[in-house]
């Protein structure tokens, strides 16, 4: 019985992740602020990249500030909600707030609330990387930036950042670096480096339209963001 408890748990973490992962921040602001559907327009993606090509670069910062947030926050949600309730004596942790993060990414793409039509997972794998290590987070974005200012493609820009994110999550195998940039509670280690590994393949899975564009040199680059 206990056992069935503690899985209900984990998918409850899922579902809490998966709901607040659909919202469709970019669509929202899109109609509310524009009267337009983003998933219409440029390249028909409900992100915060399409959201600057067609609504303008304050609403596609507002985008991807709310779109790394929706998957944060129902991190911690789910955090407290297991450390600091009776659930704490059935859940697998860090499992099921880390599968939260998982749902989150599934939700900003396959949004329940926008038809299925989301982004491309690169905003919840910030998310993710933000609510378990403020350090691996400051890193991407550096190397996020630095790609753009070179490159400017969101695309290659997210490709690079997360696997280089991932692998020196590695390091933090390490005893005396296991909680280097690490928030309280967070775990590092084998499972941390696990789940970025599962979002990196999904984040390439989701950008391989871009990756074959990349090749091809007929990617379109970005210039919102300048």
């Amino acid at each position: 019985m206990e056992i069935f408890i503690k899985i209900c748990v984990l998918f409850l973490g899922l579902l809490i992740g998966y709901f607040c992962g659909s919202i469709p921040n970019a669509v929202i602001i899109g109609k509310v602020f524009f009267k337009k559907d983003i998933r219409e327009f440029g390249s028909h993606n409900a992100g915060g990249t399409n959201a600057g090509r067609v609504l303008g670069k304050k609403a596609g910062v507002a985008v991807m500030i709310l779109d790394i947030l929706k998957t944060t926050l129902p991190i911690w949600g789910v955090f407290a909600l297991v450390n600091f309730t009776m659930l704490s004596n059935y859940a697998w942790t860090p499992w099921t707030y880390y599968l939260a993060a998982i749902g989150a990414m599934v939700g900003h793409c396959f949004p329940i609330f926008a038809h299925f039509r989301g982004g491309k997972a690169v905003s919840s794998f910030a998310g993710f990387v933000l609510a378990t290590n403020w350090v691996l987070a400051l890193i991407g974005i550096v190397i996020m930036l630095f790609v753009l200012k070179i490159k400017k493609h969101v695309s290659l820009g997210s490709i690079v950042s997360s696997a280089i994110v991932t692998i020196l999550s590695v390091f933090l195998f390490l005893p005396e670096l296991s909680q280097i940039g690490m928030w309280p509670g967070m775990e590092s280690g084998v499972i941390l480096t696990a789940f970025l590994i599962v979002e990196t393949f999904y984040l390439y899975d989701r950008h391989h339209e871009n990756i074959k564009r990349l090749l091809d040199h007929q990617e379109r680059r970005i210039t919102w963001m300048n």
